[in-house]
This record gives structure tokens, C-alpha cells and sequence, in this order.
């Protein structure tokens, strides 16, 4: 589908993949499309091609390299070398480098040599009025037809204001009545303006913008296009050149979700407190958290995917999920205690008790989750982070759970135990004492 822009030199072109069954090799993504579309861009000179993102995608946005000065021409001259660099050096990093500065139509400099200005006995405003009233034109007059007012403009005819050479055969009068010809005291540069000017914090800043090469890390991506322009770009007073875009969000979001993440642990251990009536039994459950962040890494590790910021959703989803386990394993150990068992015994006990529930419970959840995390249908490749991470961490930290739960249980109780076993050996010591009197 071709659509076209608010620009009159843009247009975009929308494509529609197949269906996974339709496709000659099925296992083609929006991904490889791109790659294979990409080899195409070079066939069309003067044009600059990119892909645009969808409404629906995460994390899509690329890298954006951000050039503040207060010198325009720094600005733009910095952009296009950066974008210039992008392209030839950094094409195994990135793809699309483009800058949002556009150059604009080719404009004329009045430039005016104010000392002989001055010494012909002209202003600013004088020569300004004249120039104006040569090219624009003046009113001079109106005259009416049937009722409209109709404005009678003077101004050089056509052929006298064709040509850049025709200024200098402008005439401006000094307070003594002399016209003066405008090459006596003014001369004439080419130059092109910008179409917008774009400021932040008070500076002139232009982005060149970048989208990563598939499968490598924002971490590396960010890493080689700084070591390419610290090396062929020579720093300056007046310029600075940071970066932001996917990888300054990503790290913005991480920081934002480790403090969500750090509330959600602190009320679950609240609640479990309040519950248990004691500070030892959720920190020992506490002890599943870090366990089932070691099974979202192997996972990760072994289907060769990387962390993104939809990773760290699923781990806040993680935390509220695996602390059931150690709920349930850590409560009927307690049970056992108080009905009279040793901790070695209620620690046995439980973990065989409570076995059967445990395993049906996370394996009615793991099931539902591998569609999710191994087969995400079109356009759910966004949300399989979040399945992968909740599959990895629920599977091993379940089974973490019940080997290693009973043995932290049993560490940390250990004291109590035996002090618990000494005062009832005081209690029979005296108990056969008193008996014998």
C-alpha cells in the first residue's frame, strides 16, 4: 500500500508479509524481511530509505545521537560526518543512519560593510527599506473598481531582479539626496537554511538517528559507535555529542523497574510477616527470588536471546509468582514443628507433602507459558520476554525449591533446634529430680 506524506518529497510504502504457512521459508520474521529488503536501498540514489515502526513494537525506536552547539553550521557539518561515519564504518553496528536536519533552498546574504555604511551616510533601516521595496515591491497607491480596493505595488520589473548580479544595481538615497549603489558598501554570499532549527536547553542540537543490527546487544551497539566517533571526530569547546534513544531508555526503565521490583519484595515480605507472625520464615522464602533469577539466564543463554527492557516485566511478574512455592513448602514445615517433629524430620516430611501439590500447580502454569515463550504467533514477538522469563525462573526455581528450600530452612533454624532439645532435657533432667524425692 503507497501513501503519502504532509512533505512533497516523502511517501511511505506499506508491505504485508505472508502468513507463517504461506512463506517460502517459514521461518522468515519481519526481522529477515528487513535485512533482505535492505540490499536494495543503494539502488535508488538521492533518495534516503528506512523502515518505520510500528505502533506495536518495543524497544524499536534506535539509537539516537544527539549534537548540541550554539554554531548552527557546527551542528550540521558535525551531523553529517557522524551519519557519513555510520554508514561507511559502522554498517556491521548499525543500519538507516539518518540525520533531522534538512538542508533547505539556497538563500542570498546581504553583507554589509557597516564602517563605509556609515561613512556614506546610511542606516540599516534605510537600506533594508530599499532592498525590500526594489524586490518585494511597495504601495504606492490604491485605486477603486466596482467597490475593491486595489493596491498599486512598485518594484523592479522581472528582468532587473532575475539574476544575483542585479542587487548590486540597487540604488539607496543618503541624507544628502546621493543614491549610492549597493556594491559600494554591501556584498553578497550564497548559503542554504535550514528548514527547522531545533534547540534543547538552550542549545542548537541536531539527532542522527540509527536502528541496531539484529542479535547484537544495545550494550555493544553503544559501545562501538562511540569508539567510532570519538576516533574521527576531534572534540571541540562548543560541541557535545551524547547519546540516547533504546539504550538511554533502556537504562532509565531498568533503574525505574529495580525500585518497582525492590517495593514488590518489600511488600511480599511484609505480608508474609504479618502472616507468619515471624521475620525468619519470609526471608528464608525470600531465598527464591535470586534462585529463579538463575533459571532467566540459563533460559536466556540457551535459546541465544538477549535482555530487554520487556525482560525485566516478566521478572516483576517472577517475583510475586515464586514465592507461592516457598509459601506452601516453608508453612508445612512449620505445621510439623509444632506438632511435635524434629527439624530434620518436619523438613522430610514437608518436602514429600507437599511435593505433589507443588509440581501441579507450577506445572499448570509452566504448560500455559510455552506457547508464549517458543511458538509466539505474528505480532507477539514483543511479549515473548516475558513468557521466557517466567517459564526459565518457575522451572528452575521450583526445583531449586525443593532441594535447597529445606536445607536454608534447616540452617537457619538449626539454633533454635537445639536450643529447643536442650530445654527439654533440663525439663526431664528436673522432671526425674523431683521423681526421686
Amino acid at each position: 500500500m503507497l501513501a503519502s506524506s504532509s512533505d512533497t518529497n516523502k511517501g511511505s510504502l506499506t508491505l504485508r508479509l505472508y502468513s507463517a504457512k504461506e512463506r517460502k521459508h517459514g521461518w522468515d520474521t519481519d526481522t529477515t524481511a528487513k535485512e533482505k529488503l535492505r540490499k536494495y536501498f543503494n539502488k535508488f540514489p538521492g533518495t534516503d530509505v528506512s523502515f518505520g515502526s510500528s505502533f506495536m513494537s518495543i524497544g524499536n525506536s534506535g539509537f539516537s545521537i544527539d549534537i548540541r552547539s550554539n554554531d548552527l553550521d557546527l551542528v550540521r557539518g558535525t551531523s553529517r560526518k557522524v551519519v557519513k561515519l555510520l554508514k561507511e564504518q559502522g554498517s556491521k553496528f548499525v543500519t538507516e543512519p539518518a540525520s533531522d536536519i534538512q538542508e533547505g533552498l539556497p538563500q542570498i546574504e546581504i553583507v554589509l560593510d557597516r564602517a563605509r555604511m556609515y561613512e556614506l551616510g546610511l542606516n540599516v533601516a534605510t537600506i533594508g527599506s530599499e532592498i525590500s521595496g526594489a524586490i518585494n515591491g511597495k504601495t504606492a497607491s490604491r485605486y477603486q473598481d466596482s467597490g475593491n480596493d486595489i493596491d498599486v505595488i512598485v518594484k523592479l520589473s522581472e528582468d532587473d531582479r532575475r539574476k544575483i548580479s542585479d542587487l548590486d544595481q540597487i540604488y539607496v538615497k543618503n541624507v544628502q539626496g546621493i543614491r549610492i549603489p549597493l556594491s559600494n558598501f554591501a556584498h553578497t554570499v550564497e548559503s542554504s537554511s535550514p528548514v527547522t532549527i531545533f534547540r534543547e536547553d538552550q542549545a542548537r542540537i541536531a539527532h542522527v538517528t540509527c536502528k541496531p543490527v539484529s542479535g547484537l546487544s544495545l550494550d555493544t551497539v553503544q559501545h562501538g559507535i562511540k569508539q567510532i566517533i570519538d576516533k574521527n571526530i576531534p572534540l571541540e569547546e562548543d560541541l557535545n555529542i551524547t547519546f540516547s534513544g533504546d539504550y538511554a531508555d533502556m537504562l532509565e526503565a531498568v533503574k525505574n523497574f529495580a525500585l518497582i521490583i525492590l517495593m514488590a519484595i518489600i511488600l511480599v515480605f511484609a505480608v508474609m510477616a504479618s502472616q507468619f507472625e515471624s521475620l525468619k520464615s519470609p526471608f528464608i522464602i525470600l531465598f527464591t527470588i535470586p534462585l529463579s533469577i538463575i533459571g532467566v539466564v540459563l533460559i536466556y543463554f540457551l535459546c541465544h536471546l538477549r535482555f530487554n527492557i520487556v525482560t525485566v516485566v516478566g521478572v516483576l511478574m517472577l517475583v510475586g509468582i515464586i514465592v507461592n512455592n516457598g509459601i506452601v513448602l516453608v508453612d508445612q514445615t512449620n505445621l510439623l514443628r509444632k506438632r511435635g517433629l524434629t527439624l530434620e524430620d518436619a523438613c522430610v516430611e514437608a518436602a514429600g507433602n507437599r511435593l505433589r501439590p507443588i509440581l501441579m500447580s507450577t506445572l499448570t502454569t509452566i504448560i500455559s507459558l510455552v506457547p508464549m515463550a517458543f511458538f509466539p504467533g505474528e505480532g507477539t514477538e514483543a511479549m515473548q520476554p516475558i513468557g521466557l522469563t517466567v517459564f526459565g525462573g518457575l522451572t528452575f526455581g521450583t526445583m531449586m525449591t525443593l532441594f535447597l528450600m529445606p536445607i536454608v530452612y534447616t540452617l537457619f533454624n538449626k539454633k533454635d533446634e537445639a536450643r529447643k532439645v536442650a530445654d527439654q532435657k533440663r525439663i526431664e533432667a528436673e522432671n526425674a529430680v523431683g521423681g526421686k524425692e
